[in-house]
Formats: structure tokens, sequence, C-alpha cells
């Protein structure tokens, strides 16, 4: 009975330890310098090396000294996972981005110097979908984008008032965008998703439409093609033949 009561204090202070051990394991990092690792790709990902031994890397990272971090990682058999984080010289975060095996899969986000979100996109597999958020300085939304295939499909810019400033969109395979001042059309450009047709109307302040136009290029020679609501051309000039036409187009022009 007397080797009793040793050996259980031994076992205990054994499970302690195990158990700090794991704690420590599970919670620490390793505080690297900034040539401490390199990044070659791997199958189409980004894989961390150890720049002396060659080995991939594994573990939490933070990269930086006593005073300042530059990046936050972490690593499975070089792969990043989780979060990883760049920071500012001011050591607030510059951009946070989520990862699983080596992949953006989930947010990222991008921050000013002071801790304000200025972008956020969505991730699945490495690819951009979803929605994605630009942000004023404020915090209010900016631009809002719906991406499919990642490409934009969809788009709203404000200005600082929550006003929208133009939006895009696709409707019967045009691609249409708008510029909106005091919420009536301005501008509004169009381009086929199918073919080369490109075009641009202009409003008047009554809503009104003012001019459909299109440039062309008829063997080296620059056409103005005028088209009605219909899309059927009411007039078309060759500005290399009638250079004095071009005064009559020429603040339409920036828009092309």
């Amino acid at each position: 009975m007397k080797f009793i009561k040793p050996l259980l204090y031994i076992l205990f202070i054994a499970f302690i330890y195990c158990k700090n051990t794991k704690k420590e394991n599970q919670t620490g990092f390793k505080l690297v310098k900034r040539n401490f690792y390199v990044v070659n790709s791997v199958n189409g990902l980004n894989a961390y090396y150890n720049s002396d031994t060659g080995q991939p890397l594994n573990g939490y990272y933070i990269v930086g000294n006593k005073l300042n971090k530059w990046e936050e990682f972490e690593v499975d058999n070089g792969l990043l996972k989780g979060e990883y984080i760049i920071y500012h010289p001011n050591g607030k975060a510059y951009s946070k981005t989520t990862y699983s095996n080596g992949k953006k899969h989930g947010e990222e986000r991008f921050f000013l110097p002071d801790g304000t979100l200025s972008k956020l996109n969505n991730y699945k597999n490495d690819k951009l979908y979803g929605t994605s958020y630009l942000y004023f300085n404020n915090g209010q939304i900016h631009t809002k984008s719906k991406i499919k295939k990642e490409e934009v499909i969809e788009s709203v810019s404000y200005n600082l008032i929550g006003e929208i400033e133009s939006q895009m969109f696709i409707n019967d395979g045009l691609k249409i965008t708008q510029t909106i001042n005091a919420g009536k059309i301005v501008v509004e450009k169009i381009s086929s998703t199918y073919d080369n047709f490109e075009a641009v109307k202009f409003y008047n302040e009554d809503g009104s439409l003012e001019k459909f136009l299109r440039i062309i290029t008829n063997n080296e020679n620059p056409e103005i093609i005028e088209l009605d609501e219909n899309k059927n051309e009411i007039k078309r000039v060759n500005l290399k033949t009638n250079p004095e036409e071009i005064e009559t187009y020429r603040k339409y022009f920036g828009y092309f």
C-alpha cells in the first residue's frame, strides 16, 4: 500500500504534463524571419518549404520579429489551411484569406490601415464566386457585384449618399452598363456576349434618346453609325472622307 500513493502521484504528474504539452502544441506558433520559407508551385498550388532544409512546412507560423509581424498562416504538409493574414506596417491586418488544402475557400477580406473593411470576396475551391463588395472609407458599400464562373454578371455602384451611380447587367445576350445621375440614365453602353456588336446610347435630361451610336472600322476607315431605338441604321459617316463631321461627334468619343 505504501507504494500506491507515490505511483498515483507520478501518474498524475505525467497526465498533467501530457495535457499541457498537447495544449501547447495546439496553441503554439513559430516566429520566423521573412526568408525562412520559399514558395513553389506543386500541381498548380502554392506550397511552402523551409528555405534551408527544403522540407514542406507544418504548423502555425508568424513571420516577423519581436516588434513587428508581416504574415501569419498555418500549413499542413506545405499547403495553406485556415486563415492567412498579411499585415500593414502599423500592425493592423491588410488582408485575411481563408484556405483549405492550399486553395482559397471562403472569405477573402482586405482592410485599410485603420482597420476598416475595404473589399470582400468569396471563393469556392480556389474560384471567385458569389457576391463581392467594395467599400468606401466610411464602411458604406461602394460596389456590389454578383459573380458566376469567375465573371461579373451583375453589379451596382453607389455614391456616398447611397444613390446608384452605375449598374451593369446581362439581358438577352447583351451586356448593358449604365451611368446614372440623380436616378436617371445618362449613358448606356451595350455589348453583345456572342458577337462583336457594340454601341452606346446617350440620353437627354428628360429621359429621351439623344444619340444611339456605333463606331466601326471598315477597311481602316473609321465610321460613325447612328441608330434609332430599334437598332435600325439612320445615318453613316465616314470620318476619313468627311473629317468635318468629327466635331459633331467629338463629345461622344470618350465613351467608346
